[in-house]
């Protein structure tokens, strides 16, 4: 199985969602709703093993600390 990375850019309101394979070729590249099934439909249909992670600025929004 090729390797999938994936990212998002965390927003309030939408996200931007950017996948790549393993040879740099852009897989997915788009705003997603901020929540569970805007994020699962777009992130399942890539596959089992996605290497993903999460870009923020500051602290998580949902953390409760500053």
């Amino acid at each position: 199985m090729a390797a999938i990375w994936a990212g998002i850019d965390a927003g309030k309101t939408p996200h931007h969602c950017v996948a790549i394979d393993e040879s740099g070729r852009q897989l997915l590249s788009r705003r997603v709703t901020n929540d569970e099934p805007g994020l699962l439909t777009n992130f399942l249909a890539l596959g089992d093993e996605v290497v993903w992670g999460i870009n923020t600025r500051g602290t998580s929004s949902n953390s409760g600390t500053p």
